[in-house]
């Protein structure tokens, strides 16, 4: 008689945060502090994130760049 092996696939905490799997901007001071202290940080474009994985690994943001983009295009005009 033959048994069927059953899994029950267990999520844990990965080094994505589930907020669109993308790299947010934010200020520097601000990712600095939370990433010694813990807490969240307040990305450009409103999202609340923990600086804990690897910004290189995911896509920018769209929301942020054109954000940051519109910041630098203002202090050079």
């Amino acid at each position: 008689m033959a048994t069927e092996q059953k899994t029950d696939p267990r999520t844990t905490q990965g080094d994505t945060d589930g907020s669109g799997d993308v790299a947010h901007y934010a200020r520097k001071e601000d990712v600095t502090r939370a990433a010694i202290e813990g807490g969240l940080v307040t990305a450009l474009c409103g999202a609340k994130f923990q600086p804990v994985r690897d910004p290189t690994r995911f896509p920018v943001c769209r929301p942020c760049a054109r954000l940051l983009d519109q910041l630098d295009n203002r202090s050079f005009s």
